[in-house]
């Protein structure tokens, strides 16, 4: 079942109003990252583990449209969310591209947020236009659509944040156990939504 805005608002309380939509959460555009391939490199994966090209932080510059990033044509960046989630042990997370940035011939490609993630998302984007597209810092880029899941494992791979604390900014911070908790209560309160 998925989610919506009354469960969303009760278990993502660090989001603004603005994000809230009927069936999923608005996420905000808070990096992008250059993937800095080198010619002649063998990147992959594997069992034993990841051989991905690294990253470089792109500082916004200004232009006519705000403070942001203006992607270059059939170019492919990382696009990170400007706060960490967590998602609760008995959900799961889908991610969509904003319609506006389809619309406009940027695709941004997304995967399955699996349960108890608690880190940054990242997302690939590419701008498959032939011009040049501005994404302002702070955009809603993608929705993040969120649904139960029965018997779900937990995930504990290399993206997690290490510590058990999500820290939104200098005066908001949550522990990972509370947002556990506020699920539970929501879980065993279903019936008042």
């Amino acid at each position: 079942m998925i989610n919506g805005i009354d469960f969303l608002k009760k278990m993502y309380p660090y989001f603004d109003d603005k994000c809230f939509q009927p069936d999923g959460i608005d996420l905000r555009l808070g990096k992008v990252l250059q993937i800095d391939y080198r010619f002649g490199e063998l990147y992959g994966i594997s069992e034993e583990g990841k051989y991905l090209p690294p990253h470089t932080e792109i500082e916004p510059d200004v232009c006519r449209y705000g403070v942001g990033w203006t992607l270059e044509p059939k170019t492919p960046y990382i696009l990170q969310v400007d706060r960490p989630i967590h998602i609760n042990k008995n959900s799961a997370q889908f991610y969509l591209p904003r319609s506006s940035l389809l619309r406009g011939g940027v695709n941004v490609i997304t995967a399955l947020g699996d349960s108890d993630f608690n880190g940054f998302l990242s997302f690939l984007c590419v701008n498959e236009a032939d011009s040049l597209f501005f994404l302002e810092k702070g955009v809603r880029f993608a929705q993040l659509i969120d649904f139960n899941v029965r018997g779900a494992g937990i995930y504990d791979g290399d993206y997690n944040i290490d510590n058990t604390d999500i820290h939104l900014d200098s005066s908001t911070q949550l522990k990972k156990d509370d947002v556990d908790k506020m699920f539970d209560d929501i879980i065993d309160n279903r019936i008042q939504f």
